[in-house]
């Protein structure tokens, strides 16, 4: 199983867990990280490890970050080069953990597919509003065409 570290600025990482624990239950392979004001890389880099150090050796770990370039991506990226069963992934929202969660247990999925799966359901799963509309006006318009036909 493929270990999941949600990691932000502020709370947004607390906040993720607990609505995706609200909506998977309790027993999750997921750990946030809360980056405090006033700390820094080497914090978070200790906070990370904290969370490594409890995995099996070999473990694969998803680090689910919310702003490329920040601190916490900085700090995951450090402990990550060079190690093929790490990956860091940015633009975290509960979308993409949620589905992180669902594949999380295949036991043939690697972290590396999970990250490219994950990229392209980023891109599918972004919806605007107006044009979600204007594609069910044209589907309906379409249905009542070939109605008539």
């Amino acid at each position: 199983m493929i270990a999941i570290i949600v990691a932000g600025h502020g709370h947004i990482a607390e906040g993720m867990v607990e609505a995706a624990k609200m909506i998977y239950g309790g027993n999750l392979k997921l750990t946030a990280i809360t980056f405090e004001n006033k700390e820094g890389i080497e914090d978070l880099k200790k906070h990370y490890y904290v969370v490594l150090d409890e995995l099996k050796p070999g473990t694969e770990v998803l680090f689910l970050i919310d702003i490329f370039g920040g601190s916490p991506y900085n700090a995951a990226i450090q402990l990550a080069y060079g190690k093929p069963n790490i990956e860091v992934l940015t633009g975290v929202n509960l979308p993409l953990l949620l589905e992180a969660l669902s594949m999380q247990s295949n036991p043939a999925l690697k972290v590396k597919q999970l990250a490219e799966h994950l990229k392209i359901y980023s891109q599918k799963s972004f919806k605007i509003f107006s044009e979600e509309v204007k594609k069910t006006e044209i589907k309906r318009l379409s249905q009542t065409e070939d109605d008539l036909s």
